[in-house]
């Protein structure tokens, strides 16, 4: 009888225990991830002399006194392009970009990603826009800046800094937006999730982006800063190969809703982060031929870029 009783028990143990771990695993899921890619960190890369040694490093201040650094890099017109860094990346991850641009005549400035300069975390957008505020006034001090020609380009999580960064500065003329998400908490919501439990898995990933940024994960939205972009130009580029194309095309919607200016270029056979490496021409000309028709009213010829 006694070892039926004890048996009886750790069969209880057994099972309260499992049911804990099943639901404890989503929501360890969600944290997990949001922990990982907020994280702290920066990946160090090259400098922009192997295309242009004029460049110069540069340094301006944040809101939040934090000292970013960055590459300024002269071109041949009084327009720039504001290179967005994505994640972790420092002033140098960029260079493929800055040199199509640069190349083309643009002034270039790079900057490092916050974390790079001592941020305990990276808000996947959010705060970032604070950096490019502080890149747009660093350029107003440069006589050879026009500050009414600057354009923003920005790839993976720095597609989306960049518009709601346009949504905020209303002097931004034109946007590159390329693989980003267009909303980050629609994303972790349980109806798009395929996973057991998913409202834990929801709730994990809000808590831990609250817990580690300070920040309510609602604000990672850039189909909502549609609104205050339009009707400056915004060129989005997505492979047909990412998961987040189908994001981009809820935005040219939108966009087309609330009288927006946005084309949609599909580059095929592209996965994220792939479009220089199978359409690196094609990519060059769209890209430069957008920023010079938005920065210098170089129209060129007419293009429909939405596939």
């Amino acid at each position: 009888m006694r070892n039926r009783r004890y048996w009886f028990k750790l069969l209880r143990l057994f099972l309260v225990a499992l049911i804990f771990v099943v639901i404890l695993i989503p929501f360890l899921l969600g944290a997990s991830l949001m922990l990982f890619l907020t994280r702290s960190g920066c990946n160090r890369s090259a400098d922009p002399s192997w295309f242009n040694p004029a460049y110069e490093t540069v340094t301006f201040p944040t809101t939040d006194n934090l000292e970013i650094e960055g590459y300024f890099i002269p071109g041949d017109e009084d327009a720039t392009i504001i290179i967005v860094p994505a994640m972790h990346s420092d002033k140098g991850s960029h260079l493929d970009y800055g040199n199509i641009y640069n190349q083309a005549g643009f002034n270039v400035l790079t900057f490092d990603a916050r974390t790079c300069a001592g941020a305990k975390s990276h808000s996947l957008g959010y705060k970032e826009v604070d950096d490019v505020e502080a890149a747009y006034a660093y350029l107003r001090t440069r006589d050879d800046v026009d500050p009414m020609r600057i354009g923003l380009h920005g790839f993976s999580s720095a597609g989306a800094t960049s518009m709601m960064a346009a949504g905020r500065i209303p002097e931004i003329r034109s946007v590159t937006a390329i693989g980003g998400y267009h909303d980050f908490n629609a994303l972790v919501q349980p109806e798009n999730l395929d996973i057991y439990l998913p409202q834990l898995f929801s709730f994990g990933a809000s808590l831990a982006y609250r817990i580690r940024v300070g920040e309510s994960i609602t604000h990672l939205s850039p189909i909502n800063a549609l609104d205050e972009i339009a009707p400056r130009p915004l060129l989005l580029i997505y492979g047909n190969r990412e998961s987040s194309l189908a994001g981009a095309r809820q935005m040219l919607a939108r966009s087309e809703e609330v009288g927006g200016n946005t084309d949609l270029w599909i580059v095929d056979e592209a996965g994220h982060g792939e479009y220089l490496l199978v359409a690196r021409e094609e990519f060059a000309q769209r890209a430069v031929r957008f920023h010079r028709a938005a920065l210098l009213g170089d129209v060129g010829d007419d293009d429909d870029t939405t596939n």
